[in-house]
């Protein structure tokens, strides 16, 4: 996601915590109605939404199209990219190397890695895997390098070794003194998708396999989530159709940098992969220790030690999982074609996603109030859970 998209999508978010001020949606029903109207007057070709808790499933269901042009449904098994939501598997990779004594989140960055990574400014201070998964690592997605990593077609080799190589070693092909922010690591927020991929890099350095298929073994399969993967074909034939500004398709792209904001998944999976979080919440051991979850969710920044350009919009930060002015924790994606929203509620462990296959900058300027109306309806509904 880049910086310009990404600050598109937080001014999209900006009157997400107007949610309060949207109806309540009490029912099931109330919802269905809501979205229905919220997709006859929009232009979203197609979406899905789902309301979890930690063990049931509380709403699923898809609106419009995942295909205009065949009027192929959009339905809770639809598979899209989720973009930056990717980054929160990112965290639970981390968390997973913790719980295996792989690295603490404050080892220098420099100890784990087979060349070093320093801001030139700053060569004597370390960086922290705690500051790459929360943006405070100083390090800067500069654009032309970064928007070169989308590539048409849909084969992915998934190495992601020499982009980063190349991108913050001296004499590097993408190397520059511009790769990093003029501030101190830890000083300053700057939201860093390439920061991310290198926190996904040291997780496979350590496992000793790609981040894809580490990913794989240790949450994909152990959730169900058959549908999920980091390419077009490992995550299942029942894929939409990406959509620009003109409702015009996107051709078929990877990423360079995947694990920042490659996966593929469907709001059915999704939500396998946030309740996982839930239970763990709940103080239920599973893809990662209850510890761990908690860990993971925690705010990051203590008061009074707040770094500078933090948004306010996202006051606080977890170990990739953004805590919001709303009160929620979660994240936002977005890529050309990709609208995706997910969010826990932490008062009542409920958790909720939206994925919708439009999306870009130019889109989210024409069609944003539309999006966030559909996930502010998402937001306002107070479900219940099924009778035990």
């Amino acid at each position: 996601m880049s910086r310009r998209f990404r600050a598109a999508l937080l001014t999209l978010a900006a009157g997400l915590s107007a949610a309060s001020a949207a109806a309540a949606q009490s029912t099931a029903a109330d919802l269905d109605r809501t979205l229905g109207e919220v997709q006859a007057k929009s232009h979203i070709p197609g979406f899905c939404v789902a309301a979890f808790d930690a063990d049931h499933v509380i709403y699923e269901k898809g609106f419009g199209y995942a295909d205009v042009a065949s009027k192929r449904p959009y339905t809770p098994q639809t598979v899209q990219p989720i973009g930056s939501i990717s980054k929160t598997l990112i965290g639970v990779a981390l968390m997973k190397g913790v719980e295996r004594g792989w690295f603490t989140l404050d080892d220098d960055i420099d100890t784990l890695l087979p060349f070093p990574v320093r801001n030139p400014d700053f060569p004597d201070k370390p960086i922290t895997l705690r500051q790459l998964a929360t943006h405070t690592s100083g390090i800067v997605d500069r654009e032309a390098v970064y928007e070169a990593g989308y590539v048409a077609g849909d084969r992915n080799d998934l190495q992601i070794a020499g982009f980063l190589k190349d991108y913050f070693t001296v004499g590097g092909k993408t190397y520059s003194k511009r790769n990093f922010a003029r501030t101190a690591p830890g000083a300053a927020y700057a939201y860093s998708n390439i920061g991310a991929t290198l926190a996904a890099y040291i997780v496979e350095l350590k496992a000793g396999e790609s981040y894809a298929d580490f990913t794989r073994k240790t949450i994909l399969e152990p959730l169900g989530m058959s549908r999920s993967g980091w390419t077009d074909q490992t995550s299942g034939p029942e894929r939409a159709t990406l959509y620009d500004e003109k409702l015009k398709p996107y051709p078929v792209y990877t990423l360079a940098t995947y694990p920042d904001g490659g996966l593929r998944t469907s709001c059915e999976d999704l939500a396998k992969f946030v309740a996982s979080v839930l239970k763990g919440r709940a103080g239920q051991d599973g893809v990662l220790k209850a510890g761990s979850v908690e860990a993971m969710l925690k705010p990051q920044f203590a008061a009074g030690a707040m770094p500078a350009s933090l948004s306010p919009k996202e006051p606080n930060q977890g170990v990739f999982w953004q805590h919001r002015r709303e009160g929620t924790v979660g994240h936002f994606g977005g890529d050309p074609g990709v609208s995706t929203f997910m969010a826990i509620d932490p008062k009542t462990n409920v958790g909720k996603v939206m994925l919708a296959n439009v999306g870009g900058e130019a889109a989210l300027r024409a069609y944003g109030a539309e999006l966030g109306a559909a996930w502010r309806a998402v937001l306002a509904y107070e479900p219940k859970p099924p009778a035990k």
